[in-house]
């Protein structure tokens, strides 16, 4: 006989299968504002904050860093308008296809992310990219977050930096097909 665990581990299972196949009628809100804070370690990504339809009204999920996998990019959820209907596609991880250029190892970790107030999107198909430090003329530079359009066809790879021996490596943000 199976475990109270494993039961609600199974609810938890079939309410998710349910939520990534989510198909309305009503267009979701825009993104709410949300202030990132500090991340826990360079690399982290930032899972956006994104509306949850509960079957009769849109709920805010807030968001939160996630610590990142080997070679892996976090593609955000996103709703998105098909065939006359707004459906949910949840976020998750997928292989970073496009290889690692390096230019230059750093030798210095790139200090925490800054603390961003993101403001309001312009409609609901866009994303927030956020704000991260690139390497310029021998010191961290802080680049500011951004509303970005979505592309149906691509995901959106953020810059990050990725520890190897010896430092660290930059890798610019860009699009690669989904």
């Amino acid at each position: 006989m199976p475990t109270r665990a494993a039961l609600m581990f199974c609810v938890c299972l079939m309410a998710a299968a349910v939520a990534s196949a989510q198909s309305v009628v009503v267009a979701p809100p825009p993104p709410r504002a949300e202030v990132i804070p500090a991340a826990p370690a360079p690399n982290w990504y930032w899972v956006n904050g994104h509306w949850n339809w509960n079957g009769s009204r849109y709920l805010w999920i807030k968001g939160h860093w996630v610590e990142p996998r080997p070679n892996q990019v976090y593609v955000q959820a996103y709703w998105r308008r098909e065939g006359g209907r707004w459906v949910f596609h949840p976020g998750r991880w997928q292989a970073i296809r496009a290889p690692i250029s390096v230019a230059a190892t750093v030798p210095v970790a790139p200090p925490p992310a800054r603390v961003e107030l993101i403001s309001p999107a312009p409609g609901p198909s866009y994303f927030w990219v956020n704000g991260h430090w690139r390497w310029e003329n021998g010191a961290h530079v802080w680049v500011p977050g951004h509303w970005e359009a979505s592309r149906p066809a691509e995901v959106w790879v953020p810059a990050h930096w990725v520890q190897r021996e010896g430092g660290w490596i930059y890798v610019g943000g860009h699009w690669q097909p989904r």
